[in-house]
């Protein structure tokens, strides 16, 4: 292995991303990183000489040489996709090797990621190098060129001193020299309060790439890298994501329709979301087809777009009169008339547009009480259409999604400056229009362009060809078309009306002869587009495609600024189908704005008329139709509604008919009319791709047209018929996640194999994941079902904590059975693959075949000591390749007795041919003691266990300190037998151990120096994951594991309990059994249950002749459960999506604005008073604190965590400003509003009490959330 490089690249990884440490820094900079990136990024930290551990080399000083060293090391691993990611030194290092790498030929990166570094042809070095070690120091420091850690330790600093000279004399003598500029993107990555490296210089690298430029700028200063870690990942996790090719290794994607999947993401990968190419690489022309891959819709009587298709294929007639509810609502509708005029008694109404969910989207109570209601619906419909698309919503943070929304109506504004309950809360909810398209995007921290557009009642359609534009340009690699409205106020009604456009009968009915003007209705609806290759690429789901879009406007050309002009529609038409290529004898169907007003019709039957005469073939007409005739006209979510319409309509190769049609239009009567309204569902004919129009006209003129085809056909990728039957559940509380096991369950009644596991697939990899967990696993779409019940009818009583640590726990004797693995080889090939390997290591070693041996029926074998460690070994290491497969990583090892050759094998501590001859060598040597001894274990604390072993001097000894009640005793027959009689006639339970040796005492002491002679020349290295000794007790660096270590690992009494214990201390941890039979999960459970921290899980290991593919399925869940993510991609390689997935089951309360607290919370005194004394108590403290929070944030105080972040219950920057103010005012502390967003009322409570050190913070008597 090359100098600069700790090991080999991996082969399956999809992007390989060479990591350069900054100055003064090591490869351990990237510790942790192949955890927080995703499975298919290799992370290779690039090895700097003498900055390493254990590194003899001096530091190296001359920038060109380290460059041209590196360069010619990495050439032999560029033979997949790689990224170079350098920080300050770092960057500029990974600069010269990309263009080192350039001028030899050698393989292009994917992009040069650089972070805290100016551009190098801008860099103006000083001669520090000439300073004196205090003199260099204190410039470093002056600099701000190092992390607080370092500056802060002395003695550290001054041992990091060699390489930070050699790092600064690489500064200080760097000249650039002029070279051709690289061929690779580049993205720039800086802190926002950097000195070194300013953001705003970041687009000077601009002139050092032939290809793209992306900058980000993050929080913090020179060292953001450490301070802001997680964003970083996320940032480099998309930029990857934008540059890696598509992964096909499951199978060819074929092009496709609806219900297309494909692979996932390369499998090794942990807990990465399944964005599905949102950010790729498929270069856009003008003109490129726009696929629609999601819909989220709220219509009358429609919620969803499954409700909306049997709406308009049942021929509904969704409106109604005003349903009392709205009157409940202050000033909504509180003038009715009393005269039965159609107009104001009757709309499109939706059931509750005051329900809102709104701590799901971390709002306020009082925040979300000023929010119009068409906002809040919009961020619930737009979760819902990308749920529909199958991309989590918070996969898309960081992304360039765009999102557009159309929508004209002020009414909640209105209302509030009714009742006088205007403040900024109102204003952002809704006063101004572009908070509409802003919140989408602030919530799910979009970047794409995000415009709010009113046009009248094409508002939403113009969203939608905005949209498409936007992709086009390639502004947006994704995007979110939406619009909203909602009738809360009669009064523009009766404008309406003075200029006759308000139907009487109270319906719209276009192309009808009677038709007299609109009704009103309320309306949202998102769609979500992509442009078509990278949709098929990815394998999303498409539902049909937007091939051209076409906006103008009438100008003078309808005499009258608000009536609708002929000629003007009808340019639209023709420019709408020259963009897409189109003749108009290809379409049809159209959707008509047709809002059913006696001019409005006519005029517009007349363009389309005028479009279409002379091209259609006989007896085939255009049909037309409008959404309008079922749920009214929604005016700025109209052009939405029928786009949804027709994009169903082509997805089910479907024209519904037009509701309430009794007498043609005259224009239709016309001879030779190239139109027809369909009063009946229409199939789409079959012999033409089906091309459909979708038109939408606004009041002031504005007009858009869209053409529409069906999806193209694709072939059916098929079932992935190995993977496991595993359905993660997830919600933000614990009613949403019992709801939700509700709705899985129902809709996996009765569902085939094909269809659950597709459903299975869609719920891992198409939705976020949350804080609140359950997951089932089962064989049968009716299993899951059962167990979902289940699910559904459990109390949930705490929240799991997230960043919960993985520990791989390997046991030792006990765990074989005949039959082990079988399963396994024929249905996992990471497995197989991983048996084989250590197949050939011990033939090689001991001259045997393990495949034999694991395919054998008489269990012989399994029956020698011999045989037994090693098979044993090698189940662990298959096993636990199988778990990193599917994504589970340790973040520590653990072995019991011989378990930690496994534990080291996996740590990367030792090599698998070292390994095997270890396990090997210890076997053959342990069978040569069969008859010396034996072991019991006795339900005992090590303490008592060991006095009743004291009284038989050394011929018993404590073997093993399993948990607080269960202790392992070795020692002669006879001893034991005595003991064991005793100690199970006092009712203590105990038993013979099946071992035919006294391992783990002084039976040993022969063995150990035979081992160690065995063991001469074993090759150990620093372990990649730590690995925690039950030798000593310590985590043990690798080099430590030498052959005397093995001798004591076979001598010495095994410290496991002590060790649950100490990695439990660290943090919660879920304990993973590495096991072909689950052995130490009791012993675990039995440590955990005593130790106060409180925060460790147990997963067991396999079952004796349980399914090995279900039980790992099993585990799977419950490892979920436990906070852990696995890669979905890896356990669910096809995403596939069928029809009616359950969305998200928002927790929904009354939120309408109120003036009972507004005037108290609202109020700022302009002078602050003298603040009272400080209580004497802690509650009293906390109460107070936590009753002023609530004023700001509309929250019962009782309702305010202790130590989570304020953010989380809806504290945004306006609330942060008052609170601010108001514990100045009360407590005179100053904390910055930035600050308050991220404390919690503990932090908060420490702050005060610092001011006023009388107070106790009472965290002791104060009850947690």
């Amino acid at each position: 292995m090359s100098a600069y490089l700790s090991r080999p690249p991996r082969r399956s990884a999809r992007m390989r991303l060479f990591c350069f440490p900054h100055s003064g820094g090591g490869a351990s900079v990237f510790r942790g990183w192949h955890r927080d990136l995703p499975g298919w990024v290799d992370v290779l930290p690039v090895l700097l000489p003498g900055r390493e551990e254990r590194s003899d080399e001096p530091p190296r000083a001359d920038l060109n040489e380290l460059a041209d060293a590196i360069a010619d090391a990495l050439r032999p691993h560029l033979d997949a996709p790689f990224a170079l990611f350098g920080h300050s030194l770092g960057g500029l290092l990974a600069y010269e090797v990309a263009l080192r790498l350039q001028r030899v030929g050698a393989p292009t990166p994917a992009a040069l990621l650089v972070a805290g570094l100016s551009a190098p042809h801008r860099l103006t070095p000083e001669p520090m190098h000439e300073l004196a070690d205090e003199q260099l120091l204190d410039r470093i420091f002056e600099l701000g060129g190092t992390p607080a850690e370092l500056r802060d330790d002395r003695d550290l600093i001054h041992s990091a001193l060699p390489a930070l000279r050699a790092d600064v004399t690489m500064f200080s003598t760097y000249r650039h020299q002029p070279a051709p500029r690289l061929a690779c993107p580049i993205t720039v990555l800086n802190g926002r309060n950097d000195a070194l490296a300013p953001p705003e210089h970041a687009s000077e690298w601009n002139a050092l790439t032939t290809a793209a430029l992306r900058t980000h700028a993050l929080p913090g200063t020179h060292f953001f890298v450490h301070s802001h870690h997680h964003e970083l990942t996320r940032i480099i996790t998309a930029e990857l994501r934008r540059y890696s090719p598509p992964d096909n290794r499951q199978r060819p994607i074929a092009p496709g329709t609806s219900g297309q999947g494909t692979s996932g993401a390369d499998s090794h990968g942990r807990g990465e979301p399944d964005t599905r190419g949102i950010s790729g690489t498929v270069s856009r022309g003008r003109g490129e087809p726009i696929a629609v891959v999601g819909i989220g819709c709220r219509l009358p009587n429609a919620d969803g777009p499954q409700a909306l298709w049997r709406l308009l294929v049942d021929g509904v007639d969704a409106v109604t009169e005003v349903p009392g509810r709205r009157a409940d609502h202050p000033g909504v509708y509180g003038r009715l008339p009393a005269a039965p005029d159609g107009f104001r008694r009757f709309g499109g109404f939706l059931d509750d547009v005051a329900g809102f969910d709104a701590a799901f989207f971390g709002i306020s109570p009082r925040e979300a009480d000023r929010m119009d209601p068409q906002q809040r619906l919009l961020l619930e419909v737009a979760w819902e259409a990308l749920e529909d698309a199958g991309i989590p919503p918070t996969a898309l943070a960081g992304t360039r999604t765009g999102v557009f929304v159309g929508q004209m109506g002020r009414d909640y504004w209105e209302l509030q400056a009714r009742h006088g309950s205007l403040d900024l809360h109102a204003l952002t909810g809704g006063g101004l229009a572009s908070f509409m398209s802003g919140r989408i995007s602030f919530a799910l921290d979009l970047r794409g362009p995000s415009v709010s557009v009113d046009t009248a009642c094409s508002s939403s359609l113009t969203a939608v060809h905005l949209a498409w534009q936007s992709l086009q340009l390639g502004d947006s690699d994704l995007a979110l078309a939406a619009g909203a409205n909602l009738v809360l106020l009669p009064e523009l009604a009766a404008v309406y009306e003075q200029v006759g456009l308000m139907s009487r009968q109270g319906r719209c009915r276009f192309g009808d002869a009677t038709g007299d003007g609109f009704v009103r209705s309320d309306g949202v609806g998102v769609v979500v587009l992509k442009p078509l290759a990278r949709a098929r690429a990815d394998g999303n789901r498409v539902y049909a495609v937007i091939a051209s879009s076409a906006s103008n406007n009438d100008g003078s050309g309808g005499g009258s600024l608000v009536a609708p002009a002929q000629d003007a529609q009808e340019r639209l038409l023709r420019d709408a189908l020259d963009r897409a290529g189109m003749d108009p004898a290809a379409v049809d169907y159209v959707e008509a704005h047709g809002t059913g007003t006696n001019t409005g019709d006519a005029i517009e039957l007349r363009a389309l008329s005028a479009v279409f005469a002379g091209t259609r073939p006989a007896g085939r007409p255009c049909l037309v139709g409008s959404v309008k005739t079922n749920i009214g006209h929604p005016e700025g979510a109209a052009g939405i509604s029928g786009f949804i319409k027709t994009v169903l309509s082509l997805h089910h190769r479907m024209i519904p008919a037009n509701p309430l049609l009794t007498e043609p239009h005259p224009v239709l009567l016309e001879p030779d009319t190239p139109l027809r309204v369909p009063t009946e569902p229409v199939a789409w004919p079959e012999d033409s791709l089906p091309v459909a129009g979708v038109t939408s006209f606004g009041l002031s003129g504005t007009n858009v047209h869209v053409v529409l085809t069906a999806a193209p056909a694709q072939a059916d990728p098929g079932d992935d018929e190995a993977s496991p039957l595993v359905l993660p559940l997830s919600a933000r509380d614990p009613g949403a996640l019992r709801a939700l096991a509700s709705a899985y369950a129902d809709r996996l009644d009765g569902a085939d194999p094909v269809t659950a596991r597709r459903v299975c697939a869609v719920a891992a990899r198409g939705r976020a994941h949350h804080e609140w967990r359950s997951a089932v696993a089962a064989l049968d779409g009716d299993g899951l079902a059962a167990a979902l019940r289940d699910r559904a009818s459990e109390e949930i009583s705490q929240r799991p904590g997230g960043g919960v640590r993985i520990a791989f726990v390997f046991p030792g004797h006990g765990s074989q059975w005949v039959g082990m693995g079988r399963e396994l080889l024929n249905t996992s090939a990471t497995f197989r693959a991983a048996i084989e390997n250590c197949d050939a290591a011990i033939r090689s070693e001991a001259g045997w075949s393990l495949l034999k041996v694991l395919e054998a029926d008489d269990g012989e074998q399994l029956a020698r000591t011999a045989v037994i460690q090693p098979a044993v070994w090698a189940m662990q290491v298959a096993l636990a390749q199988h778990w990193r497969f599917w994504g589970v990583r340790p973040d520590v090892v653990i072995g019991h007795s011989f378990g930690e050759v496994a534990a080291a094998t996996i740590a990367g501590a030792i090599e698998l041919d070292d390994a095997a001859r270890l396990i090997c060598r210890r076997g053959e040597l342990t069978a040569q003691a069969d008859g010396l001894g034996g072991m019991i274990a006795v339900t005992l604390p090590a303490a008592e266990a060991e006095a009743a072993a004291a009284r038989y001097h050394d011929r018993i000894v404590v073997a093993a300190r399993n948990s607080p009640r269960l202790t392992v005793l070795s020692g002669e027959h006879d001893a034991l037998e005595e003991l064991l009689a005793e100690l199970q006639g006092a009712g203590v339970r105990a038993g013979r151990v099946r071992i035919n040796f006294a391992s783990h005492s002084r039976f040993m002491d022969p063995l150990r120096p035979r081992l160690i002679d065995a063991l001469a020349g074993l090759r150990v290295r620093p372990a990649a994951v730590p690995f925690r000794s039950t030798v000593t007790g310590e985590r043990m660096s690798g080099p430590d594991l030498d052959a005397r270590y093995w001798a004591d690992n076979l001598r010495s009494s095994v410290r496991f309990a002590d060790v649950i214990a100490a990695e439990n201390a660290m943090g919660p941890t879920v304990f993973l059994e590495i096991s072909p039979h689950s052995v130490l999960a009791p012993a675990i459970e039995q440590c955990l249950a005593v130790d106060t921290h409180g925060h460790g899980t147990v997963v067991p290991g396999l079952r004796r002749k349980v399914s090995e593919t279900a039980r790992l399925a099993e585990l799977a869940a419950r490892l979920y459960t436990a906070g852990v993510d696995p890669d979905w991609t890896a356990i669910h390689p096809t995403l596939t999506l069928p029809d009616e997935v359950p969305t998200y089951p928002w927790q929904r309360r009354r939120t309408w604005f109120t003036t009972d607290w507004s005037a108290e919370a609202d109020r700022i005194p302009a002078e602050p008073a003298a603040p009272p004394p400080p209580p004497a108590t802690a509650g009293g403290l906390v109460g107070d604190l936590t009753a002023e929070l609530g004023a700001v944030l509309g929250l019962a105080a009782e309702r305010i965590p202790r130590r989570r972040p304020l953010r989380e219950v809806g504290c945004d920057s306006l609330a942060a400003v008052e609170i601010r103010a108001r514990l100045e005012q009360r407590w005179q502390i100053r904390i910055p509003s930035s600050t308050v967003l991220g404390a919690s009322v503990e932090d908060l409570v420490e702050a005060i009490t610092a001011v006023h050190p009388d107070a106790d913070g009472g965290r002791e008597r104060e009850g947690q959330s």
